[in-house]
C-alpha cells in the first residue's frame, strides 16, 4: 500500500484541504484525527474531536489505544484500497500513526505549505483560534451520526470570515466545535428536547393536543415517542408524517442533534382542543 502523509501545524487547514489532496493523488482512504474515512463515509475509528481535553485528543489522534489502532488497521485491509492519506501536525506524527495502523513506512510527505498560500493558512488559523471551529472531511449527515449533540456549522455560514480559504467548488466537509474547544462544554436538557418536539407537533394542522412526549437518548441513537390527539376527519398518516418531519428538522436546527426516529402514536380523535402536555424522558 502507498502511504501519503499530509502535515501542518494544528489549525492551518489540513482537514479542510484533505479531500482535495486525496483526490489529486488518486487516494480514497483518509486517516484524520482518529477516524478512517473513505468517500465521505466513516469506516472505523473514534474521533479525537470527541475527547474532553487537548491531551486526550492527542492520544486518540495518534492511536495510542491498541484496540483503536487494531480496529482501523482491520478496516484498512478490508477496504482493499492500495493507497492512504494520513493527516498529522508533523512528519513525525504521521510516521507514528502509519506505524500504529500498520501502513508504514510513509512513501511521500505533503505539507500544508505545498497546497495553501500563507494568506489561506492565516485565515484557517483565525477560524481555529477565534471561533474554536474544526473541519471534518465528511458530510454533515455522516458526522451528525457520529457527533450527535455537537455544535455544527454549515460551511456556507462562515465563508465571510474565511476569505480565500474556501474554494469555488467545495467538497463535502463539516465544521464542528469539539468538547475541548476554548468556548467550553455545553449540555442540552432532555426536557428541553421534549418541549421542542411537543411545540413542533402542536403546530401541525389537525393536531388537537399533544398528550405525551418521551425522549430516548443513547450514545449512538436519539429517538422520540410522541402521543397525540387528532381532530376528527383528518388524514392521520399525513399528519403523522408532518409531525415527524417538523420534529427532526427543528431539533436539528435548534440543538444540532440528529434524530434517528420519531414514533407518532395517535391516542384518540376529538372535536375539542386540549393544550396539556406530559413530558417524559
Amino acid at each position: 500500500m502507498l502511504t501519503y502523509g499530509f502535515s501542518g501545524k494544528s489549525g492551518t487547514g489540513k482537514s479542510f484541504r484533505a479531500l482535495a489532496v486525496a483526490k489529486n493523488n488518486g487516494i480514497r482512504l483518509i486517516v484524520d484525527d482518529g477516524l478512517l474515512i473513505c468517500d465521505g463515509k466513516v469506516l472505523a475509528g473514534k474521533s479525537a474531536k470527541k475527547e474532553k481535553s487537548p491531551y486526550a485528543s492527542t492520544l486518540r489522534a495518534i492511536f495510542n489505544d491498541s484496540d483503536h489502532s487494531a480496529e482501523v488497521a482491520k478496516a484498512i485491509k478490508k477496504s482493499g484500497e492500495n493507497s492512504i492519506l494520513i493527516l498529522g501536525t508533523s512528519e513525525k506524527m504521521v510516521n507514528l500513526i502509519a506505524e500504529r495502523i500498520g501502513v508504514s513506512p510513509v512513501d511521500k510527505h505533503i505539507h500544508i505549505e505545498d497546497v495553501a498560500t500563507k494568506e489561506e493558512i492565516k485565515s484557517a488559523t483565525i477560524m481555529r483560534s477565534k471561533f474554536g471551529k474544526h473541519v471534518i472531511p465528511v458530510p454533515a449527515f455522516e458526522i451528525k451520526r457520529t457527533f450527535s449533540g455537537y455544535w455544527l456549522d454549515p460551511i456556507s455560514s462562515i465563508k465571510k470570515f474565511a476569505g480565500d480559504l474556501f474554494d469555488k467548488n467545495p467538497q463535502e466537509r463539516t465544521i464542528i466545535r469539539p468538547k475541548y474547544s476554548y468556548i467550553g462544554d455545553f449540555d442540552i436538557s432532555e426536557r428541553v428536547l421534549c418541549r421542542i418536539a411537543a411545540h413542533e407537533a402542536s403546530l401541525v394542522e389537525g393536531v388537537a393536543s399533544v398528550e405525551k412526549v418521551v425522549y430516548y437518548g443513547s450514545g449512538t441513537k436519539n429517538e422520540f415517542r410522541i402521543d397525540v390527539k387528532l381532530k376528527y376527519g383528518r388524514d392521520f398518516r399525513k399528519i403523522s408524517s408532518q409531525i415527524q418531519n417538523r420534529i427532526i428538522k427543528s431539533v436539528d436546527s435548534c440543538a444540532a442533534i440528529y434524530i434517528d426516529r420519531v414514533d407518532v402514536n395517535v391516542t384518540s380523535v376529538t372535536n375539542t382542543i386540549n393544550t396539556q402536555i406530559d413530558v417524559q424522558y
